[in-house]
């Protein structure tokens, strides 16, 4: 890795960290509101306490109960000041969201989950079999609460969303909904290890982020995690020292089926582990997501598409958490507000909550089980079933003079070769980095990147062109080093010569096998990442590599045209593969090596 890789790699984590950090300390800055504040422990059954914070409405009468609302969270319940001991600010821990529902007559129970903010116990890997199994234990104490009348749910965002999901494996009969917003459906696919490449850059600044947190940093935090008794919270920091570095073991990992420092393999971390014990839970799920948010998305509609639970889907096009709007459309380069806005997010999140918990019929019952932002046309679609009704395949092959064409090229052999430009990026606020907690921006332009990478375009679109779910990239190529990666971008190209970022996909070369999902049955190209299928390549040896962009909908307009460049690297966000060295690609388009790319379309008149 050379001085300059390194230093554009890495000179904007302390940014990454800043932003997520004050992200989480404005959300726990509030007003004060009508609430009284317990913290307990409550005991598993391998004897570990966890941290639990109950919130409860301050106008409640003694013997009222009230539906209760969980968030299990990897980054504190609550924090304090470490000086005072006091909250900042008087919300007592409750951001936006909590207090929303506070409001309306729901007690918040917030819980470290084992091995993190003042619970005991540690953590070998995040979304762990214990750390999962502990949702039984603490639904049963809230359940029997005298403040709390048997209806429980869950909700969240990012590893909470995550959380609010795996605890329907409980089978608790008190818990009736969840909602799992921006989560992480697949550990290693998205973030931990996309394309089975180390996104260096995130995993760096959120592992700096959590170990802080782990050790009760009060310096670099600039607050304190919330004690349950003061006397017990070195005790408790005591058992996380037993934690992993997150980002050196994120670095060590190539597999999903291989543990790494004593930690389980990541396929054991996944929702899909659970899905038998989730399906069987029966517990409707609200899930939000977006289409420029690392993979949500993708996880999102697998889920929709693979488990039988009731589910209502939200897809926006927004940054990590639906904080602002990241079309590339209308965001240039500086951050937009959410569309839709958070108040209107919010009151889909308290319908939800309401008629499955309280009773009450509203709205719900109206819904259609998909909603989806279209960009280019900035507006709202629903669906019952996914894909959409009329999608079909549109095949774009390579071609001569780098075009995009929907007819096999008549060659008898065509190819392209280019060097790969290690310094072509997608820039520090992308769709990686958002989960830091960044915004979504400068995707609107990339003429600039386009010229480091090889594109092939397609003619000027005589009528508009409606992309509406899962790219597909196919790909014959060969390469000069035995290692190496390809990621290709999908992106619209106007009249004025203006690119757009749409999606991305991409793959390390050795986990090329293309081997179908049990559990996934419908998604054809899937790859294991398992160490027993990976393919080593042969220098100068053509082969076919095959993957999936990440699902996105857009509207493309008359006059504009198609792009997909093709890139070997993205130096702000992944592991340089080869590490060393240059790396030349051959990329062959004819009859016997077709490279095509496969768009899921819907026709003129036909969208919903």
């Amino acid at each position: 890795m050379s001085n300059l890789h390194f230093r554009l790699r890495f000179a904007k984590l302390p940014i990454a960290v800043f932003a997520l950090l004050a992200c989480f300390l404005v959300n726990h800055q509030s007003n004060a509101i009508g609430q009284t504040l317990e913290s307990h422990y409550i005991v598993m059954d391998d004897g570990v306490r966890l941290a639990v914070d109950v919130h409860l409405p301050i106008e409640s009468e003694p013997d009222k109960k009230f539906p209760a609302l969980l968030e299990l969270t990897r980054y504190w319940r609550s924090a304090v000041d470490p000086a005072t001991g006091e909250s900042p600010g008087s919300g007592n821990g409750l951001n936006r969201i909590d207090r929303g529902f506070s409001e309306n007559g729901y007690v918040i129970v917030k819980v470290d989950v084992r091995g993190s903010g003042a619970s005991f116990g540690h953590r070998m890997e995040e979304y762990g079999p214990h750390e999962v199994r502990d949702g039984y234990a603490i639904i049963d104490w809230v359940a029997t609460q005298n403040w709390c009348d048997g209806n429980v749910g869950a909700y969240g965002i990012s590893y909470s969303g995550t959380t609010a999901e795996l605890i329907a494996s409980s089978k608790h009969p008190a818990l009736k909904a969840v909602i799992p917003g921006w989560s992480d459906f697949d550990m290693f696919a998205s973030p931990g290890r996309p394309y089975g490449l180390c996104p260096f850059a995130l995993m760096t600044a959120w592992g700096e982020m959590v170990g802080w947190m782990d050790e009760n940093n009060t310096e670099k935090m600039g607050a304190s995690v919330r004690p349950v008794d003061p006397s017990l919270l070195s005790a408790a920091l005591k058992d996380h020292e037993a934690n992993p570095d997150v980002a050196k073991l994120e670095q060590l990992v190539e597999f999903r089926d291989v543990g790494y420092l004593g930690s389980r393999p990541m396929r054991e971390c996944t929702s899909v582990f659970w899905k038998k014990d989730i399906e069987a839970s029966n517990v409707p799920m609200l899930v939000f997501a977006s289409w420029l948010d690392a993979g949500t998305a993708d996880g999102a509609l697998l889920r929709f598409q693979h488990y039988s639970n009731p589910q209502y889907l939200v897809i926006l096009a927004s940054s990590h958490g639906g904080m602002f709007h990241a079309s590339p459309f209308v965001v240039g380069d500086k951050p937009a507000p959410p569309v839709p806005s958070s108040k209107d997010q919010f009151a889909m999140w308290l319908a939800f909550m309401n008629h499955y918990l309280k009773g009450e019929k509203n709205e719900v019952t109206d819904w259609p089980p998909i909603r989806y932002f279209n960009m280019g046309e900035e507006k709202m679609h629903e669906s019952d079933v996914w894909p959409p009704a009329n999608v079909e395949p549109l095949k774009y092959y390579f071609a001569p003079e780098a075009d995009l064409s929907d007819q096999l090229s008549n060659q008898v052999v065509g190819h392209n070769v280019f060097k790969v430009d290690f310094e072509v990026n997608t820039g520090t606020n992308n769709r990686w980095m958002t989960q830091m907690g960044l915004p979504v921006f400068n995707l609107h332009r990339r003429e600039k990147m386009d010229g480091k990478m090889q594109c092939y375009t397609t003619s000027p679109l005589a009528s508009d062109l409606q992309i509406t779910g899962t790219p597909e990239v196919h790909l014959w190529l060969s390469a000069s080093q035995a290692d190496g990666a390809v990621l290709a971008y999908l992106e619209d190209l106007a009249p004025d010569g203006q690119s757009r970022y749409i999606t991305e996909g991409g793959l390390r070369f050795m986990h090329r096998k293309l081997t179908p999902d049990p559990d996934l049955p419908k998604d054809v190209l899937t790859h294991s990442f398992a160490e027993k299928d990976k393919l080593d390549l042969v220098p100068g040896e053509i082969t076919e590599v095959a993957f999936k962009m990440w699902p996105t909908s857009v509207r493309i307009e008359a006059g504009h045209r198609v792009r997909i460049a093709i890139a070997g690297a993205d130096m702000t966000m992944f592991q340089r593969i080869p590490v060393e060295g240059e790396m030349e690609l051959t990329l062959f388009y004819d009859g016997t090596n077709p490279s095509h790319v496969v768009l899921p379309v819907i026709r003129a008149n036909k969208q919903q």
